[in-house]
């Protein structure tokens, strides 16, 4: 069983995320992460540390291409608040593979390319970049009301039945979105792809997306 980890950053931080291979957790801090739109962070786009090589760029560059139009339509929209870096994340859980971390001006993501592609190639490194931009398209577009409507379709995880102990397959509504965004942005269901929550995805990936879209005011 996979261990979790929640940090609470300063007052001003926006959301903390732990992305682990079997288990996630989260904390959310109120704000209005909207106000940090302004025009010059919506033509920025991704900003890269500076000790992240150039091929590991052009991997998160190509891989967040590959995700369908109207999907980077909305992280185009928030892509300018984010820092990316890559290295070990090993000392946020035993099997944690990336995080995404709000700051006072936008969110550090860190992501622990190499272990993924060892194992799962590039669909697991583009489910990983997906799923943490997927954060950040939820925490700052997504209004509570519509991550309730978007939430109501996703089946309930294994583990998540009533009575049930497991951490594991139970994912919090924040990683069932994130799972759920991923999903839609390639179409790729996850099967026989061992990483994240065993959320299953809703009847209609194409019909989730629209209401996204249609909720955000990208449709």
């Amino acid at each position: 069983m996979s261990r979790t980890v929640a940090t609470t950053v300063s007052a001003l931080a926006l959301i903390v995320f732990a992305v682990a291979m079997h288990a996630r957790q989260s904390v959310r801090v109120v704000h209005d992460p909207r106000a940090l739109l302004t025009k010059q962070v919506l033509g920025k786009g991704l900003t890269f540390s500076p000790e992240v090589a150039p091929a590991d760029r052009q991997l998160v560059l190509r891989d967040v291409a590959g995700a369908r139009s109207e999907a980077r339509r909305l992280i185009d929209m928030v892509d300018g608040l984010v820092t990316i870096s890559v290295g070990d994340t090993s000392a946020d859980g035993a099997d944690t593979v990336g995080y995404t971390q709000g700051t006072a001006n936008g969110f550090d993501v860190k992501l622990n390319l190499a272990a993924i592609y060892q194992t799962e190639g590039e669909r697991g490194t583009q489910r990983l970049i997906l799923h943490e931009l997927g954060h950040v398209v939820d925490a700052v577009l997504v209004r509570p009301a519509l991550a309730a409507r978007l939430d109501a379709p996703i089946p309930v995880g294994y583990g998540c039945d009533p009575g049930a102990q497991s951490p594991i397959g139970c994912a919090p509504r924040a990683e069932r979105f994130a799972e759920t965004f991923s999903k839609w942005c390639t179409g790729d269901i996850g099967v026989n792809l061992p990483i994240g929550y065993k959320v299953a995805p809703p009847p209609s990936l194409d019909d989730w997306g629209a209401q996204l879209l249609s909720g955000v005011g990208a449709a």
